[in-house]
């Protein structure tokens, strides 16, 4: 198996919970991901996660753990004295 979706117990329990936290954490979800590689495939959902998370200022990367860019925006964060993580 190659990914978690080729299970017959897709989603299973502890994938369940990790997916949960993650949309709770970090807005993002890990059974939608493997439902989109199913469906689209694996290069489809790169080039769709490509756009979600690049930045629209600077091109470099939006963290998905607190939803900023780090190239960009992290100096804006420490005037602020803004703590990283989703608001």
């Amino acid at each position: 198996m190659k990914y978690c979706f080729e299970c017959v117990q897709f989603p299973c329990k502890r994938l369940k919970e990790f997916d949960a936290r993650y949309r709770k954490k970090y807005h993002m979800s890990m059974i939608e991901n493997l439902k989109d590689i199913k469906e689209l495939g694996i290069k489809t959902l790169l080039e769709h996660q490509a756009r979600q998370w690049t930045c629209p200022n600077c091109g470099g990367a939006i963290s998905c753990h607190d939803g900023f860019c780090y190239q960009c925006e992290i100096e804006e964060r420490k005037k602020k004295k803004k703590k990283p993580g989703w608001n």
